[in-house]
Formats: C-alpha cells, sequence, structure tokens
C-alpha cells in the first residue's frame, strides 16, 4: 500500500520542502527591511505599488504613490507600507503581504514537486508570475476603486474573502494546466499506453 501511494507522498515531500525554503528566504529579506532604522517598504511592494501608478493613470486618475507611508501613522512593529493615492484620496496601503509573493511562493513550489520537461518549467514559471503579478494588480486596483469611488463600502468582504479566493481560483488553474497540459508528464505517459 506505502509503495501505491509513493508518488503522492513524494510530491508532497518535495512541495513543502521547496516551500518552506523559499519562504525562510523570502522572510529574510522581508525582515532586513522591516527591521531597519527606520523601517522601509521593501523593493518588491514598492515595485507593485508602483505598478499601481501605472494602472491608475492609464485609468484615468492621478496616482502617486506615499513611499514609507507607515511612518506617517503609529504601527504595529515590522508593518511597513507605501501610501497609493487616487485622485488625492486614499486608496489603499500596499503591505508586504500585498505584493503577490507569498502566492508566488506556492506556485512555483507545486511547479517543480511536480515536476516536468525542464523547457516547459523555463517558459512556464515566468508566464505564471506573470499572470499572477497582473492578477495581484487588478486586485488592488479593484480594492482601490472600492475605496475612491464607493467610500469603501464592502472593502471589508472585498479583500478578505472575494479577492483573496479569486488569487487562490487563479493558482488553482495554473496548478492544473501545469499538471494536465504543459508538465509533459501526462503526454508522456498516453503515448506509452497507446
Amino acid at each position: 500500500m506505502l509503495k501505491e501511494f509513493k508518488p503522492t507522498i513524494l510530491f508532497l515531500v518535495k512541495f513543502f520542502v521547496i516551500f518552506l525554503a523559499l519562504s525562510a528566504m523570502y522572510g529574510q529579506y522581508i525582515k532586513s527591511y522591516d527591521t531597519a532604522d527606520p523601517p522601509q517598504t521593501d523593493p518588491i511592494t514598492r515595485f507593485v505599488t508602483y505598478n499601481c501608478v501605472g494602472a491608475g493613470n492609464m485609468m484615468g486618475y492621478e496616482t502617486m504613490v506615499l513611499e514609507n507611508d507607515h511612518l506617517n501613522y503609529r504601527v504595529e512593529d515590522e508593518t511597513t507600507f507605501d501610501g497609493l493615492l487616487m485622485d488625492g484620496m486614499n486608496a489603499i496601503s500596499v503591505e508586504e503581504g500585498c505584493n503577490g509573493i507569498s502566492i508566488m511562493l506556492l506556485f512555483v513550489a507545486f511547479v517543480i514537486a511536480f515536476g516536468g520537461k525542464l523547457l516547459n518549467l523555463v517558459i512556464f514559471i515566468p508566464a505564471g508570475l506573470l499572470f499572477i503579478h497582473l492578477a495581484n494588480i487588478g486586485r488592488l486596483m479593484l480594492l482601490s476603486l472600492l475605496n475612491v469611488e464607493m467610500g469603501g463600502q464592502a472593502f471589508h468582504f472585498f479583500h478578505k474573502y472575494f479577492f483573496t479566493a479569486s488569487i487562490y481560483l487563479a493558482v488553482l488553474l495554473l496548478w492544473y494546466l501545469w499538471a494536465v497540459k504543459f508538465s509533459g508528464k501526462t503526454t508522456a505517459k498516453k503515448t506509452k499506453e497507446a
């Protein structure tokens, strides 16, 4: 019976080892900015915030960033963020958890642990990361619009539940596409059976 589940157990072990290693490295990276004196927003989160500026400007809003906006408030230790303004109104605060990296690490860990053809990996991982990034920018802009256009009505629901579920569904779709279409494993198995 153990032999039957060996591939699944091996996949899970690889997945968790890869995910935990990537998460530990990312955690150290974030900690170096959160514990700086004064604390600073990390460059990845800042990059995401400036991508929101570009998206907001394309939508016709005058959009700008308040870098290290956390320094203007009394916040918990190790909480850093940049503020996003749209037409002079506070749209959102972009914190480390808003940058999409944690979900990207889950995606990468799954694809590598599942395995597949190297060329497919080299193409699919960057394409998937770009897809997640764009989906995340869309999520942040929709949350910004809730605040700017609707006075924040239902912000908590959409932030905590709806858009979180949406971004995870996007990753599940990518996992499905990798496992079924692009890894090369399914095709190779069907070829052997034929």
